[in-house]
């Protein structure tokens, strides 16, 4: 095992390789940003076999906010690839090497940084601990999870203890679609499952289910924002009439049609 580097905030002025050649996400930034490398430690395992293995481990501090976070890099000698020449004729190879970053974070489920500006803290510390749980591969706690946010969302504006009415009330009102409350009682039964069950969804399943509650909190707390008293303002709002043009009519398009006459 060679050691590269160890505490570089150490070394002298001419040390330079301190920051990370590729960005990071940050748990706590909720962003891609720079990484200071702290601590830098590479190993090699030669067998005498056609294929090599090179690893790379890795203590990292992120620019911004300082946050600690622990990267391991694998590579193969079978995916370093040559994918041209320097202007001096030297050859210039590309990697697919394997990282891994630990507390556990992935770019596809990453933390909304503007959820945590909307949302209540008892309702954002939720949807925390169902990313979380997402990431490490907990999909029966996911599944609790996702569960638990949609009643924690749904009650925040509703007057009653009983899900589904709320639900109904909200399809009624138009805040939700038709299909999108079909979206949400999936959920509702996939948290019912995974706590009398035990029964667990795949990872692409739960990652669907959270963005059908990330866009239900767009909705009610970005777009609608439903407090009660705005509610009632909205609903008093009549449009005006344009200075130049009168305003359209729309026609009712909601109305059964008259079946028509067999011949």
């Amino acid at each position: 095992m060679k050691l590269n580097t160890l505490n570089p905030i150490f070394q002298d002025s001419e040390f330079k390789n301190t920051i990370a050649h590729k960005k990071v996400l940050c748990i706590k930034c909720k962003t891609l940003i720079k990484h200071e490398v702290l601590v830098d430690i590479s190993d090699s395992d030669f067998n005498h076999s056609p294929i090599d293995f090179y690893f790379n481990y890795r203590i990292l501090k992120c620019i911004n906010c300082g946050t600690i976070s622990y990267q391991t890099k694998t590579l193969c000698s079978e995916d370093v690839y040559q994918i041209g020449y320097e202007l001096n004729g030297d050859p210039i190879y590309d990697e697919a090497a394997t990282y891994s970053v630990f507390p556990m974070r992935d770019e596809e489920t990453a933390f909304s940084i503007e959820f945590e500006k909307i949302l209540p803290t008892e309702i954002y510390n939720t949807y925390e601990e169902v990313i979380v749980a997402l990431n490490n591969k907990m999909p029966l706690l996911t599944g609790l999870g996702l569960r638990t946010l949609l009643e924690q969302i749904i009650k925040y504006f509703g007057n009653s203890n009983d899900l589904g009415l709320i639900l109904n009330q909200f399809e009624q009102d138009g805040f939700i679609s038709t299909k999108q409350r079909a979206l949400l009682d999936d959920i509702r039964y996939l948290g019912n499952d995974a706590a009398h069950r035990a029964d667990t969804k795949s990872r692409k399943e739960l990652i669907l289910h959270l963005k059908v509650l990330e866009n239900l909190i767009q909705q009610l707390f970005v777009y609608y924002n439903l407090d009660q008293a705005e509610i009632k303002q909205t609903k008093s709002i009549k449009l005006k009439p344009s200075p130049k043009y009168a305003i359209p009519v729309v026609r009712e398009t909601t109305q059964k049609r008259k079946p028509k006459k067999k011949l």
